[in-house]
């Protein structure tokens, strides 16, 4: 546009009605961003409220499974429990009829047999599994279904010795044999019980079997 170029009244008009239709784009421009940012806004806390619940629900989901995997293992466990306690008490009785059977153990006979012979006066108490008497002499039979190092210790049984002459005074001055009676045997578990004088019983096919070759008085 030439610089001494006179404006007339109706291009200042003009260039208004321009300028205010710029301005009306900027303007809808700005309220189309805003509307959009407030869109944005909206569905990015939805989105996080969402999440939110989502997460919400995958704790609870989480719990709720971590409380049922506890419960199950509770169960299994008791079930196993039951197992094993049914095993122990298949065992005891097996071995205690084969010993009313025959009451013979290290060349001796005998002529009563306890099982599960118990006591408790309210300072101490012990079970013994079996017990073998003759009136001179005594077999303390430990049984296991499986005996292994982790439930069977050559320490362990020879110390019933004593607690047995004590909580039964009557038998303090018996010959007291040792023994372990187990349906199986962890490998060399047998062998080591037997080289402390300590007799081991097997079931071997429908026949119990005494190893007590080696057995010592206690």
């Amino acid at each position: 546009m030439n610089k001494n170029q006179k404006f007339t009244r109706d291009d200042v008009e003009a260039m208004r009605a321009q300028n205010e239709i710029k301005f009306a784009n900027i303007m809808q421009m700005i309220l189309e961003n805003g509307k959009q940012m407030k869109e944005n806004d909206q569905r990015l806390a939805k989105s996080k409220l969402e999440t939110d619940i989502q997460l919400k629900q995958l704790g609870k989901d989480l719990r709720e499974a971590d409380h049922r995997s506890k419960e199950r293992l509770d169960k299994f466990g008791k079930y196993l429990g039951g197992i094993a306690n049914s095993n122990g008490e298949m065992a005891e009785e097996y071995f205690y009829s084969a010993f009313v059977a025959n009451k013979t153990f290290a060349n001796e006979n005998f002529d009563e047999v306890r099982k599960n012979m118990a006591y408790n006066n309210g300072y101490k108490k012990a079970e013994f599994d079996i017990v073998l008497f003759n009136g001179k002499s005594a077999v303390l039979i430990e049984v296991k279904y499986n005996a292994k190092p982790e439930n069977i210790s050559v320490d362990k049984i020879i110390s019933r010795v004593e607690i047995f002459k004590t909580l039964f005074p009557e038998c303090k001055n018996f010959n007291i044999y040792l023994g372990v009676a187990a349906m199986s045997f962890k490998e060399g578990l047998d062998a080591e019980l037997r080289n402390a004088g300590i007799a081991t019983i097997h079931q071997i096919g429908e026949k119990m079997v005494i190893y007590d070759k080696e057995v010592k008085v206690f």
